[in-house]
């Protein structure tokens, strides 16, 4: 039996006999600042019953650093209120007086999102930037602070859309099991958007931050998209045993929403962690954790931040620093490609199937 709170990066550490300082600092400052939040929500009462206070980026992840943002948004899981947007006021109040980072300009977080358009939304015009952002990051990279009930609710539903929507996954002589492609391929789209709005976003903002959203796009974005691959790989890689009977009584697919269930809860860094003990080659896993361990400690370095911050593009490839992030970059990428395509033929033929074409 595991032990408990052991998560599968603590497995990998142990496998390896080596432990990563910056992502443990990371792990160990975003708890405390996870608890900041729980007491802050706790003691104005701000959070009402039909939502749930849910929290993105590096907090979610558990990889928090120096001038990390607080992306969060109220989770709306019920009848129409008008004073839920009061509520989130409030709550921005309130992480005001505690001199807590504000998320970014995109309007993305910070405010009311509506458990509707997340779930009855996916693909056509409808499903605007942001409700694909919140939606693919709500099963890639949050967690709740505080009522979790209409959180739990609405990642039920959302995956149900996916598994229930999906044409094909049911499809065949039921011999083997698959992938989920719906879901796949909001991922994959998600991940192709990011590319896309980083272009878009050095126009608009006149190159403002570029050589450190240029960085998270090279690291903590690239793993966002591995472990949102690794959690559909991990339906036909991994199954439990209660899926056996998932193409006998096909209009039963509890058994797949409670597998994917067990992925949405684990942070990015834990499903890698876990591919890594089951497909990767140490010296593969080593690499990708050297890799992102130094990119942790780098964004905890209070002034190399506030350089990559300033960096101007034109300015990139005579700087030094920058040249740093190039090739922990680099091994991070290699590393990744080592795992999906060279370590494992299984992970390699998915990888081939459903990631290119």
């Amino acid at each position: 039996m595991d032990a408990p709170g052991k998560t599968p990066l603590d497995y990998l550490c142990e496998k390896l006999g080596r432990r990563w300082q910056g992502i443990d600092a990371a792990r160990q400052d975003a708890d405390v600042e996870r608890q900041k939040i729980a007491g802050i929500l706790a003691r104005h009462a701000l959070v009402p019953s039909d939502t749930s206070f849910v929290v993105f980026g590096s907090l979610a992840r558990r990889e928090w650093t120096t001038s990390s943002d607080v992306d969060w948004t109220l989770m709306v899981d019920g009848q129409v209120d008008a004073n839920h947007l009061k509520v989130a006021q409030d709550i921005r109040s309130r992480f005001e007086e505690a001199k807590l980072q504000a998320p970014g300009p995109t309007n993305t977080f910070g405010s009311l999102a509506f458990s509707h358009d997340i779930v009855h939304q996916i693909g056509g015009e409808a499903d605007t930037n942001r409700n694909t952002t919140q939606r693919i990051l709500l099963l890639l990279e949050s967690a709740t602070v505080d009522n979790p009930d209409a959180y739990e609710r609405v990642i039920s539903a959302v995956l149900n859309r996916y598994l229930d929507d999906d044409l094909s996954f049911l499809s065949g002589s039921g011999l083997r099991y698959k992938v989920p492609r719906f879901l796949l391929n909001d991922i994959v789209r998600y991940w192709r958007t990011m590319a896309v709005d980083y272009a878009t976003k050095h126009r608009e903002r006149q190159g403002d931050k570029w050589a450190l959203r240029n960085t998270k796009l090279r690291m903590s974005r690239k793993l966002i998209f591995a472990s949102g691959l690794l959690t559909c790989f991990n339906c036909y890689l991994r199954p439990p045993l209660e899926l056996k009977t998932l193409f006998e009584i096909p209009e039963h697919m509890e058994p797949l929403l409670v597998h994917l269930r067990t992925y949405v809860k684990m942070t990015p860094i834990d499903i890698l962690a876990d591919a890594s003990l089951s497909f990767a080659k140490e010296a593969t896993a080593i690499q990708i954790f050297d890799a992102y361990d130094q990119f942790l400690t780098m964004m905890n370095d209070g002034e190399k931040r506030r350089h990559l911050a300033s960096l101007k593009a034109r300015e990139a490839h005579a700087d030094r620093l920058f040249g740093d992030v190039r090739k922990i970059s680099a091994q991070f990428q290699e590393g990744l490609s080592r795992l999906f395509l060279d370590d494992n033929e299984k992970l390699n033929e998915l990888t081939r199937k459903y990631g290119i074409f």
